[in-house]
């Protein structure tokens, strides 16, 4: 039985249902629609490009109900989707189409400039996508029943690339059907309900968090290409979403808006959140509207959705990123492969069928993350007394101050809980007399603090050798495509500023 075309399921069981529009352009497609216009490009995407199994399809485009009928049929074809992140340089984007040699790219027409750009450094065939779905709607096509094949990558998702080169991530449909059921047991997801995708589609949490879960369960999905903070207010209370997933930059920016003010949404049941950790300030401000917000944690290589914090628990369980999610092993080891005790720091490693069978082109450093099938995340947590998990910062960005473990996250949570800035980035730099000191950067010093004062201030807080030595006050801090605090520029800037303090004297 096939276990996975769940759009061919519901176009026989519901198929004048209203399954994804586009907020942007006013389309609205039923289920039966997704299915037909996914066989014909299916079809044509076949006898046009010869496309087969195991053939990558670069795409450069934005997220809309024209991307998800291209993944419907990469799909059932067993070719292999790799959304290219947009927002990136055209030679970071070139170093990745090298890597996974596409046998075709399918750009928008809205970036059309930078696929140009793109040839201009490394060779593809391309096609339009919106040519794509105009030459493919006469395709006469035979209905039949494709089988999926479980093992067979259906994305690959380069990450950021904090620590290196990016890194192509396989993301297979064993994934994608586990991480769904994950996240519809944990988040209560029926086709009754309604969402609006607002993330990017470069990262697994604009495919998998809730909009593929939410179409296996037969609910609806609609998309905006791009986040305004306005827009996205008004739409959910006008339309009666019930579940709505951001990343804290985006709930920031909607707090921060006018339209905030006068915002009500008695239909949203929550708002799922990840990709950083929340400030409690933050998730008072959406409190303060009846609305909370469900907390978790994921990471590319595994669900995304591994843990979740329950909405009832958000308030007496502020900073949790919850209990692990139903169909996951997980354990927390400290340096030596121990398991650590309630409330001690430790790796966390991740077991089942929500973990990638490793990178693309990259057999190292699979070998390298999954060891006796157990994938070592990089993350440091600590699980109290209760089973709820808490993050204590990345391996790779803690540093070594006098031969003391600092990790970057407990310092932003003390600063950010004390309402000493509206948001906060903790790196290590190098340092003559201890190895490695603190260097903060701050944005909006709420209570108008000097760095003495910030410095004597944290101490209340923190142990000594963890308040930062150095304070930055910037106007923003950079971010990634996703909304992540960019470490790697601040590391470049602080650079910079030392060096333009020498030239100075």
């Amino acid at each position: 039985m096939n276990y996975f075309d769940w759009i061919g399921k519901w176009s026989d069981y519901t198929p004048d249902k209203k399954a994804v529009a586009s907020v942007d352009s006013g389309k609205v497609y039923t289920y039966k629609e997704l299915n037909l216009l996914s066989l014909k490009l299916e079809a044509y995407l076949k006898k046009e490009y010869s496309i087969e199994k195991g053939d990558r399809i670069a795409v450069l485009a934005a997220h809309s109900p024209e991307y998800l009928i291209l993944f419907i049929a990469a799909q059932r074809m067993g070719a292999i989707l790799v959304p290219l992140n947009y927002r990136s340089t055209v030679s970071e984007m070139a170093y990745c189409v090298q890597d996974v040699e596409p046998e075709l790219l399918i750009f928008e027409d809205d970036f059309q400039l930078k696929q140009q750009d793109l040839k201009n450094e490394v060779f593809f065939n391309e096609v339009s996508l919106e040519a794509l779905f105009e030459e493919s709607s006469a395709v006469k096509i035979e209905q039949k029943l494709t089988e999926i094949d479980p093992e067979q990558a259906v994305f690959i998702f380069y990450t950021s690339g904090t620590t290196g080169k990016p890194k192509g991530v396989l993301y297979t449909n064993r994934m994608l059907f586990w991480n769904s059921l994950n996240t519809s047991v944990q988040l209560e997801i029926t086709s009754a309900d309604f969402t609006l995708n607002a993330l990017p589609p470069y990262h697994t949490s604009g495919w998998n968090v809730l909009l593929l879960p939410m179409l296996h369960r037969g609910a609806r999905v609609d998309f905006l290409k791009s986040f305004k903070p306005k827009k996205v207010l008004y739409y959910i209370q006008k339309n009666s979403i019930s579940l709505f997933l951001a990343i804290p930059t985006m709930l920031r920016m909607m707090v921060k808006h006018p339209a905030f003010k006068d915002f009500k949404a008695p239909a949203l049941k929550y708002i799922v959140v990840g990709g950083e950790d929340l400030s409690i300030p933050l998730i008072d401000k959406w409190a303060e509207k009846g609305i909370l917000l469900r907390q978790g944690y994921g990471l590319t290589e595994a669900g995304p959705c591994i843990t979740s914090l329950h909405h009832h628990d958000a308030i007496w369980k502020k900073g949790s990123i919850g209990k692990p999610n139903f169909y996951v092993d997980h354990k927390i080891v400290d340096e030596d492969g121990k398991e650590v005790g309630a409330n001690e720091h430790g790796e966390l490693c991740l077991r089942g069928a929500i973990v990638t069978p490793g990178y693309w082109n990259n057999s190292a450093y699979t070998l390298e993350k999954i060891r006796d099938d157990w994938f070592y995340t990089g993350d440091m947590v600590r699980m109290d007394a209760e089973g709820f998990m808490y993050m204590v910062g990345r391996k790779n960005q803690l540093f070594i101050s006098g031969g003391e473990n600092i990790y970057p996250l407990e310092i932003e949570n003390a600063i950010l809980k004390n309402n000493f800035a509206k948001e906060a980035a903790v790196i290590g730099v190098e340092d003559e007399d201890w190895g490695e000191v603190g260097v903060a950067f701050l944005q909006g010093n709420i209570q108008d603090l000097t760095e003495d004062g910030l410095t004597e201030k944290l101490k209340h807080h923190l142990t000594s050798y963890k308040v930062p030595r150095h304070f930055v006050f910037l106007n923003s801090l950079p971010k990634s495509g996703i909304g992540k605090i960019d470490r790697k520029k601040l590391k470049e800037m602080f650079k910079l500023i030392q060096y333009e303090k020498k030239d100075i004297i």
